[in-house]
């Protein structure tokens, strides 16, 4: 078995198990925010532990990444789904704020119409969307450099096109490497930022919307692969 493989199906193993604790947390989240004697404190502990887990996640990404970015842009572990909507090598960061104005909407309505709150999340959701636009240019340069793969496929005799393509490979498996870092940064980044503004029951409410839209689309872009494999099959 090839390094690269036996690194995807590890990060494909490693995300299953991923999906299982998002779904112990989001079971843990919807207990806390139905009881009302919960103090604040308790809460913000849930919060803690809860965003600690979405960096651990990232750090396992990044090590994996590091062995092989590739399976990253074109990974087994999610759906045909979920791959439609992938930016960077992930979901894209301004998604938490879709949440935040619609899903979690109900919840955080008392405090939305104070106009320091609303500033504080129309900066950060500003900021999000500049460092969006900065790597999604940072990546399309990368992609861009495949002009001298074309050229090598040209102009190389064939013994030795090989050892050129794989010279250029490694260079631009070093740019998206970077790419995926800077985007998987933002996205915790984001994570942060968002239940920072937020009092700790309103963080609450908006992991349990991520958490159940991710978990959602995962689930029902499975069942849709797996029909389509058995209908062909």
């Amino acid at each position: 078995m090839s390094a690269s493989r036996a690194n995807g199906e590890y990060f494909a193993d490693f995300f299953e198990q991923r999906m299982s604790e998002q779904s112990r947390d989001l079971a843990d989240l919807r207990r806390a925010a139905g009881n009302s004697d919960d103090a604040d404190g308790s809460l913000r502990h849930l919060v803690e532990r809860v965003v600690g887990h979405y960096e651990y996640y990232y750090r396992a990404k990044a090590a994996s990444a590091r062995c092989d970015v590739l399976p990253m842009f074109s990974p087994t572990w999610t759906s045909s789904t979920e791959n439609l909507f992938l930016w960077a090598g992930g979901w894209r960061p301004s998604t938490a704020f879709h949440l935040l104005y619609s899903k979690s909407g109900l919840q955080l309505e008392a405090e939305l119409d104070q106009i320091l709150l609303l500033n504080r999340i129309d900066q950060c959701h500003r900021r999000t969307l500049s460092r969006e636009k900065e790597i999604s240019e940072e990546a399309a340069t990368v992609q861009e450099e495949v002009a001298k793969m074309v050229e090598i496929a040209a102009h190389v005799p064939g013994g030795g096109k090989d050892a050129e393509m794989e010279g250029e490979m490694a260079g631009k498996r070093e740019g998206m490497r970077r790419v995926l870092e800077k985007a998987d940064e933002l996205r915790l980044e984001t994570i942060k930022a968002v239940v920072g503004i937020l009092r700790p029951i309103q963080a609450v409410h908006f992991l349990i919307a991520a958490a159940e839209l991710h978990l959602a689309v995962h689930g029902f872009g499975k069942r849709k692969d797996r029909a389509e494999s058995d209908s062909s099959g």
